[in-house]
Order: C-alpha cells, then structure tokens, then sequence
C-alpha cells in the first residue's frame, strides 16, 4: 500500500465519512470547556513512568531505529530528564527562534481592494486576534521543543470557548499518512481510548466520532487507524526526507552523554579518596623475632582507637608494614580536564560550538558567532514548518483565507543586527514597520495595531510627551546648543561654512 496518497482520493475511499467541519467555530466545538487536563490527580493518574537504559541499549536501538523506534523515543526523553547537558543543547537549539512574527496579505485581490477595503481591515483584525488567541510564541516554542528532542510532533488544533490550544498527541499511537499543503497529515490509533474512555471529552468532537465508528460493529471497514482530518491536525517532522519512522536529530550522542557521567563518577571517587585517611598500628618483634605485644592486648587497643575515628579515617592493625602505589596520570591530567573534554566532545558530535556553553576553549568570537548562524539555520527551518502548518489552519478560516503568518528569522542573537537592517527599510520606505516592532519591541501585530490606536488616537501620547530640552534638540538661534568656535581655530572649510550660514 502506497503511504503518500492524494488526500482526495484517500477521502473518497473513506466509507460512511463527511468533510470535516470548519476548523473554528466556538459555539459548536468545546463550548464548556475552557481548559485540556493532562493529570487528574483525583482521579485516574497516569503518571509517566521512565527507566534508566545502559550504554549499549542505546547502541542496539541506533542500530536499528525503524525496529527500535518506540524504545529511542523514550530514551531519549528520558535523558532530556536525565541530563542537564542534553536538556541545555535542545533548549539552545529552541532558542535560536524567538518567534516574531508579522501578518502579510496572501491571494488578495488589490484590483477590488478600493471597494473591498473595509471588509478587508476586519478580517485583518480577525486573523489577529485569531493569532493572539493562539498564543504563537508560547505554543511555538513548545512545538519546536518536542521535535528536536523526538524528530516529529503531532498535534490537533483544539479549539475552546476562549482559547485556541495546539495539543499535543501521544506520539506512539500516532504515525504520517499523507501530505497535504506541504503538510503533513496524520493519522491516529484509536485503540487509544480503550482503556482511556474518560480523556474522550477533552479532545476535539472528531476524536468521539471516529472511536465510536471505530467501536461500531456495524462498520466493519472501519479499523483502529484513522485519519485526522486537515488542516486540523498536522504533523511537523525534522527529518522530513525520512517520513516512514522517527528519527531524534540528537539521538547520535546519547553515548557520549555515558561517558560524561563515567568521567564525572571517577572524578568523585578521585575525590574522596584524596580525602580519606587510614590510621596503620604494627606489631613489633624483638631481636629474638618474638612479638613485642600479645596478638589480643594489640587487637584490644586497636578497637578502642577504631571506636573513636571519624567516617574519613580508617584503621587497620597489621604484621607487616604498608606502602602507598599510586596511579596517577602521566602529564598531570585531572579528573576535571577529563569530564570537560568528554563534554566538548559531546556539543562536537552534535555540530555544536562547545564555546557556547563553556568559556575554557573560547579563542574567537567570529568564530562563535558563525556557528550560531549556521545552527540558527537548522532552526529556521523548522519554523517553516510549522509557518506551513499554522497557515493551513488559517486560510481554512474565511476571515482569513486572504492573510498569512511570517515567522522572522531573528532570536536574541541578532535581534540587534535585524532591527537595524529593518529600521534601514523604514527609513528608504520599505513596509518593515510590523517588522521593526516584532524586532526590536517583541510587539505582535495585535500588539502593534493597539498601542498605535492608544498612543495616537485613544489617548493622544504623542502630544502630551514632548522630548527633554537638550543640546541635540535645539536650533543654533535660541541661544542653548554648542558655543561657536573661536575663529583663530577655524580651518577653510569651516569657514566657508560660517560664511554660508
């Protein structure tokens, strides 16, 4: 069977299915529901449950992730838990996108834009507060979050009374059918809910409708694998040239993460031998090779100093005497050089600038700064798709059939040279405005759209905030701003230009 089929024709082999519903509509979908619950701890609790996996488990499912790809999954998560070096390079990855973002026209009509011009700003304003209410930079983030650490997110757009909510799916009852607006669509396994009947309320209507069709004994045709319908969910893929089974970006070095916590083990141990002490009684012979002492007198007072040691000081009573063998490192190198190459190591295999995260090879900062570009371009990539993803929703939507979502290329790393290159725009009469404010301001165009009405309109700030007299911001004629210069100091040009003026 063919996995990427038309969606067309995979709907039209559908028995006994609609079309699905429009995406948004309130009233209709989650009327009384305001909220998702993910754990009630009244209730049922289903707490998730991790288990700690040895070297060369891991080595076994990275030989096969197509068999194994349940078991890397939750390795993987479980190490995003485990280990804060892991947890530090996917959030860094997460932060290279602070997801700004403005709203640009798309399939408009301009030659009726006269006559449609006031239909046009409302649906404007609706695609904005469709966004806001979204939340895309909250949910943005969350998004990118679970796809570099498990390579694919599933999500449902669930839609509420006051809230439109991304929710996320349980990844192993999901899997990619099909592709649709460069998105791709998914499908769910409904057997899901067998055993979780009391989490149907808090999915979207679609989720009871398609488990009763798949409970039904009636329809027959229909099986536990379904297809969502779009644009409603979707799926955003990293690996997307391997869309069979996922593949976690940074899988790869989950072993060198062993070899961290190895180096770090023998670091402690290391240390507290350094602090231990051992306290050694002898028992001395005489010339005659007689024991100066009875063997249970030595033993008695052995006890007795034994009794009074701290935990760091050991004692032993011995017949012959001891020598220290020490194993130290030739050249000097400590336990502390080790761990932090072990961890240098493991930022390398993942493509990453160990200078980011640690000072002690830092040599160039050109050099630092191009890697941040070149690991921001992974990023934005994943952004697109997710853009791709939060357009399909949208141009479901009549209001917003005409306007699209643009995510900007910027994060805290160059949110300074963006801003300026925007603000350059500005100033040649680019349309950068919504730009420069989503930069340099982190304004949203909802944001953007309100303080304009309120500074200028609503309450008139711009006439009710003058700037402070300074010497920048005076005129040469009322007497404030710079003094003239003595003319014996003036040279030709300057001059020429006392005489102009």
């Amino acid at each position: 069977m063919q996995k990427y089929a038309n969606r067309k024709d995979m709907m039209n082999r559908r028995k006994g299915e609609s079309h699905h519903e429009p995406v948004v509509d309130p009233p209709m979908m989650f009327a009384n529901l305001n909220h998702v619950i993910y754990r009630d701890l009244n209730g049922t609790t289903r707490a998730p449950t991790f288990a700690k996996y040895s070297r060369e488990e891991i080595i076994t499912y990275l030989s096969n992730p197509y068999r194994y790809k349940t078991q890397l999954r939750n390795a993987v998560i479980y190490m995003y838990g485990a280990s804060s070096n892991f947890r530090r390079l996917i959030q860094y990855f997460v932060g290279l996108n602070d997801f700004s973002y403005i709203v640009t026209p798309y399939r408009m009509d301009y030659d009726s834009a006269e006559t449609k011009g006031t239909t046009y700003k409302k649906n404007y304003i609706k695609t904005l507060d469709f966004l806001s209410t979204m939340n895309i930079k909250t949910q943005g983030a969350k998004i990118l979050t679970v796809c570099l650490r498990e390579d694919v997110f599933y999500g449902t757009c669930h839609v509420t009374k006051d809230d439109i909510t991304i929710q996320q799916l349980p990844s192993e009852y999901c899997d990619i059918t099909s592709v649709e607006g460069n998105v791709f669509n998914v499908s769910f396994n409904f057997s899901y809910f067998d055993s979780r009947k009391d989490l149907l309320p808090f999915y979207p209507p679609e989720f009871e409708r398609r488990y009763n069709d798949y409970t039904d004994s009636s329809k027959k045709d229909i099986g536990k694998w379904q297809e969502l319908d779009s644009p409603t969910s979707f799926a955003i893929k990293v690996n997307s040239d391997v869309p069979d089974y996922p593949i976690p970006p940074f899988a790869g070095i989950l072993p060198n993460l062993y070899d961290i916590s190895d180096y770090q083990s023998l670091k402690m141990t290391k240390t507290e031998l350094e602090n231990y002490a051992i306290l050694a009684m002898y028992l001395e012979k005489d010339p005659d090779g007689r024991w100066q002492m009875d063997f249970g007198k030595a033993e008695k007072y052995w006890r007795n100093l034994d009794g009074v040691l701290p935990d760091e000081v050991g004692s032993i009573l011995s017949p012959m005497k001891l020598e220290k063998i020490s194993f130290d490192r030739a050249g000097g190198t400590s336990t502390s050089d080790t761990v932090s190459d072990a961890e240098e190591h493991m930022f390398s295999s993942a493509g990453v600038s160990s200078q980011i995260f640690s000072s002690k090879n830092a040599t160039s900062s050109n050099a630092m700064l191009l890697s941040i570009k070149a690991d921001q371009n992974i990023t934005f990539g994943i952004v697109r798709m997710i853009e791709d993803a939060i357009n399909r929703i949208l141009h479901e939507q009549s209001a917003s059939k005409n306007f699209s979502i643009r995510f900007l290329d910027t994060s805290c790393y160059n949110r300074k040279e963006a801003a300026e290159v925007y603000l350059n725009g500005c100033r040649s009469g680019a349309p950068f405005v919504s730009a420069y404010c989503a930069v340099a301001a982190g304004l949203n165009p909802e944001e953007m759209d309100g303080l304009c009405w309120i500074e200028q309109k609503g309450f008139d700030f711009v006439s009710k905030f003058n700037p402070l007299r300074m010497s920048s911001t005076q005129s040469g004629n009322d007497g404030n701003g710079r003094p003239e210069s003595n003319p014996d100091t003036l040279t030709d040009e300057g001059e020429r230009s006392r005489e102009k003026n």
